[in-house]
């Protein structure tokens, strides 16, 4: 039977009746086997590139992401398209993982199984993998891979490892909106790119999103002017950098009557739901985020991204900002920036990368913390809340924040976003012998019963999210009584139950080693003091320059010769001065005339023309003074010399 066409399964399950720009020959590149390089501009569509692709090829595709959001999302998103699909990450139970691999194995309609490059090469993961039928290995966010690119992560670099244990015949292809041609080069060069490959690279221009760099001692003030600049009613994003400035400045657009909701990780995970559904559904106009909001949430019609500070660097505002006007209309991404945000961005970037003693204090702290001996601890999740941590260990938060991001882009730890990941539960009696424990427990009967009329024999197949208020509301009983049965069930072999998740979690990567003989990289960790001041730099020089915005970033990302953009602030700018300077050589020769003529005062000048035209004709005089083509005599009457 022949494979589906790549348009057809488009239109079946996306409803779309053509691809975007660059897509068609991305899909071409992969379904002919080759190894592809795709760079698309933030929302350019860059996973129907690999899940079209993978539904024309027989076997399963192996998709590597950094983000458990990210993950979560484009698996919610398949299946809601009636496609099969399974997540592995942290935080899950061995039930649930060893579930999920069997699936992949044994699910005939299982097509994407999405995994964190940690999980590439666990035993667990290891052993299933020669029993599965990969067809096509995917690697998102692929700048992950090059230590000279954004949010560098070293598990990447296992993927390699992972490709010599699939089929030479498995081609991978790569995606990323962001990367120089430097990173391009790591990333071929890092996944064993094979003869033949293919790079396909469309422009990062955005040919409607206007960018701009107002600079002001006011922010919150000169936010306000922003969004109703931008009209009343019109979606908006606004990124700040911490907790408390999320919450302050929400708080502040409300007193002034716009409508707007603060948005991060410290939030309750129901409020998170709540706001995020709210800003989607366009009951909260504005959004005031950290800058982990706005990844893998489709929302196409954000006309304004608004930053209260510069990201650390190009490659973080360019993925931030692409947020805005997705569905091809005009947009608006506004950084504010303040007279010390530039100096500000390199002391932020020699904070960075603390000291290689308070690194070791604090991967000591870790372990102290998470009770976790040395030699052991791999890849097993814990709940940190950094605040918590920091205080316990007295240390100071932001050096334990960028001690344990060094961590990460070392590969000894991993933090994740926090995820509000409900209470999961699996039946694993067969129905005689729960019908059996039933009758011999009749104090569990209520709740067997309860769960069976509320989730159905899926409850019996695979994890099904529970709602554990929506049970006690029926059972009449307290949240913490079915949480209580739920663990006995749990105990007694009816049932794996894994509870809710609420809090970010972290994980040592390897086993863990003694602080003192932690392998750190110090040549790594040179090179990476280095970048980071060269990104600072960058992000620096873009909110003091003459040149346009968006061929700057273009520049950046390693364009050759892009076009000026004509929208951003410095292309409008000169757009007007071109036109100020065209009136004044307009009006020149009839102001010289009229001088020469009647000797007039500058006031009689003014007079002479239609008050709308006051200030322009005041500007034309003062600029023919000052250039000597006219003067004043002692009367006060303008002369030609």
């Amino acid at each position: 039977m022949p494979a589906p066409a790549p348009l057809d399964l488009l239109r079946q399950h996306w409803g779309h009746g053509a691809f975007r720009p660059g897509q068609e020959a991305i899909i071409a590149s992969v379904l002919a086997g080759h190894d592809t390089l795709a760079l698309l501009p933030t929302g350019g569509g860059k996973s129907v590139c690999f899940q079209v692709p993978a539904l024309a090829r027989p076997g399963l595709c192996l998709v590597v992401s950094p983000l458990i959001a990210l993950m979560k999302d484009q698996v919610e998103n398949l299946r809601q398209r009636g496609l099969k699909a399974e997540a592995l990450y942290a935080g899950m139970s061995h039930q649930e993982i060893d579930r999920a691999l069997d699936n992949c194995i044994y699910g005939r309609e299982v097509k994407f199984l999405y995994l964190s490059p940690e999980r590439l090469l666990t035993e667990l993961f290891q052993a299933r993998l020669p029993k599965m039928k990969v067809g096509l290995l995917a690697v998102d966010e692929a700048h992950c891979l090059s230590q000279w690119g954004y949010d560098f992560r070293p598990p990447y670099l296992r993927i390699a490892e992972l490709r010599a244990l699939l089929p030479p015949e498995v081609p991978v292809v790569a995606l990323t909106a962001t990367a120089t041609g430097r990173v391009r080069q790591d990333i071929v060069a890092k996944l064993q790119f094979r003869p033949g490959f293919g790079v396909f690279t469309q422009s990062f221009a955005r040919a409607k999103l206007s960018y701009s760099v107002l600079t002001t001692e006011n922010k919150l003030q000169r936010l306000l002017e922003v969004l109703r600049g931008v009209g009343p009613g019109k979606t908006a994003i606004v990124y700040a950098r911490t907790r408390r400035q999320t919450e302050d400045t929400a708080a502040f657009l409300r007193q002034q009557r716009v409508p707007a909701a603060a948005y991060h990780a410290g939030l309750a995970p129901e409020v998170r739901t709540r706001v995020q559904q709210d800003w989607l559904t366009d009951k909260v106009r504005c959004m005031v985020a950290t800058n982990a909001f706005g990844m893998g949430i489709d929302k196409a019609d954000v006309r304004l991204v608004a930053h209260l500070d510069a990201p650390d660097t190009l490659e973080a505002y360019y993925q931030e900002a692409g947020r805005a006007g997705r569905d091809g209309h005009y947009a608006f991404a506004v950084l504010l920036a303040g007279p010390t945000d530039g100096p500000e961005l390199v002391r932020r970037a020699e904070l960075a990368l603390p000291p290689l003693d308070t690194v070791r204090r604090v991967y000591q702290a870790l372990a102290n913390f998470s009770g976790t001996a040395t030699g052991g601890g791999e890849l097993v999740a814990f709940d940190f809340d950094i605040g918590r941590f920091a205080e316990t260990y007295r240390i100071r938060a932001v050096d334990a924040f960028h001690a344990l991001k060094l961590l990460q882009r070392e590969g000894f730890v991993q933090l994740n976003e926090a995820v509000n990941a409900p209470a999961r539960v699996q039946i694993v009696l067969d129905h005689q012998n729960l019908y059996a424990f039933q009758v011999a427990n009749a104090a569990h009967d209520v709740l067997i019963k309860a769960l069976l009329r509320s989730y159905g024999g899926e409850v019996f197949v695979h994890f099904q999210p529970i709602n554990e208020s929506s049970l006690a509301t029926y059972l009449r009983r307290s949240v913490a009584e079915i949480r209580q049965q739920l663990r006995y069930l749990h105990t007694a072999g009816v049932l794996h139950y894994q509870p809710r998740q609420e809090l970010p979690q972290a994980m040592f990567t390897t086993p863990r080693h003694g602080a003192d003989a932690l392998p750190l990289n110090q040549p790594s960790i040179s090179a990476a003091r280095a970048l980071a001041r060269q990104q600072a730099a960058a992000v620096a020089g873009y909110l003091v320059g003459q040149q346009c915005r968006q061929q700057l970033l273009l520049t950046y990302f390693d364009e050759t010769d892009p076009p000026r953009c004509g929208v951003c602030d410095v292309c409008l700018e000169a757009k007007k001065a071109a036109a100020a300077e065209a009136a004044f050589q307009a009006l020149r020769p009839a102001l010289l005339a009229l001088v020469q003529r009647d000797a007039p005062t500058p006031r009689a000048v003014v007079a002479a023309y239609p008050a709308a035209q006051t200030e322009e004709i005041k500007t034309a005089l003062r600029r023919l003074v000052e250039e000597k083509a006219l003067r004043l005599d002692g009367d006060g009457r303008l002369l030609c010399p």
